[in-house]
C-alpha cells in the first residue's frame, strides 16, 4: 500500500492509503458474486416465463446483459464512488484534486474497465489492470490514471476532523451565509482550532465568544446557538469553497 496527499480548497493536504491490489480484488470478487446472483435470478424468473426465442433474448438484453455491463458505473455514480463490494470493505473512488469524480471521469474509468478486462478471452482478463496497478505509484489502474482517479481506504485515512475539510458532495447541503467567503482559510482553521479546544475543555464561554466575534466581523444575525452556528460556518465555507 501507499500513501497519497490530496490537495483541498483550503492548503491542507489530506493523506490517505491506496487500495492495493488485493483489497481490491476481495471488493471486486463481492461485486462478481453480487453480479452472479443477479443472472441467476434473472434467468429463474425468464425461465418460468413462456417467451418466444426471440423475445427472450431481447428480454436478456435489457434485464441482464444492460445491466451487468452498467453495475460500476451506476453504483458508482449513484453511491458516492462506491460499488457494494468497495462500500463493503471501505473503498472509495476519489478524484485526485480531492473531491468526488465528475461524471465525465466515471465515464471513463467505465469505459477502460470494458477495455481492460475483455470478455470471452479468460486468459487475459484482470491481466491488463494488475500491470497497471503494479506499476502505478498509487495502485491506479489504466482507468484511473487516464480519468485523474484514485481508489482509496476510507478506513485508514487521516483524520479529517482534525481539519476545516468536509466533504460536502454527497449532501443536499443549502448554504446560509454567503458572507463566510470574506474569511481566509488560516481564519476558518483558527475557527476550528478554537471549537475543538473548547469542546474538548468543555468551555462553551469560549464557544460563545468564538462565535460573537464571527457574527460581528461578517455581520451576521442569527437565532442559532453558538455551536450551531460555528458548524454552519464551516459547513457553509466547504459548500462555497468546493463548487
Amino acid at each position: 500500500m501507499a500513501n497519497v496527499k490530496i490537495p483541498t480548497s483550503f492548503n491542507i493536504e489530506l493523506e490517505f492509503e491506496t487500495a492495493n491490489i488485493l483489497i481490491r480484488f476481495f471488493a471486486w470478487f463481492i461485486d462478481l458474486l453480487i453480479r452472479i446472483a443477479f443472472v441467476i435470478a434473472i434467468y429463474v424468473t425468464f425461465s418460468r416465463l413462456n417467451f418466444s426465442a426471440d423475445t427472450e433474448i431481447v428480454m436478456y438484453i435489457l434485464f441482464c446483459a444492460l445491466p451487468i455491463s452498467l453495475y460500476y458505473l451506476l453504483f458508482e455514480i449513484t453511491m458516492n464512488g462506491q460499488s457494494p463490494g468497495k462500500m463493503l470493505l471501505g473503498l472509495k473512488v476519489r478524484s485526485m484534486t480531492g473531491g468526488k469524480p465528475s461524471i465525465s471521469q466515471h465515464l471513463i474509468r467505465w469505459l477502460f474497465r470494458l477495455l481492460e478486462t475483455p470478455w470471452g478471452i479468460f486468459f487475459l482478463n484482470g491481466a491488463v489492470p494488475i500491470i497497471a496497478m503494479v506499476r502505478s505509484r498509487y495502485d491506479q489502474r489504466l482507468g484511473d490514471v487516464v480519468a485523474g482517479t484514485i481508489v482509496v481506504n476510507t478506513r485508514h485515512k487521516t483524520s479529517i476532523q482534525d481539519t476545516i475539510y468536509r466533504d460536502m458532495s454527497s449532501m443536499n447541503y443549502e448554504p446560509h451565509f454567503p458572507q463566510i467567503l470574506r474569511l481566509s482559510d488560516r481564519d476558518m482553521n483558527k475557527i476550528k482550532s478554537l471549537m475543538d479546544q473548547a469542546i474538548k475543555s468543555g468551555n462553551q464561554d469560549l464557544v460563545a465568544r468564538v462565535a460573537e466575534r464571527v457574527k460581528e466581523v461578517l455581520v451576521i444575525e442569527t437565532e442559532m446557538g453558538h455551536f450551531q452556528f460555528l458548524e454552519t460556518v464551516l459547513n457553509d465555507y466547504n459548500y462555497y469553497t468546493t463548487r
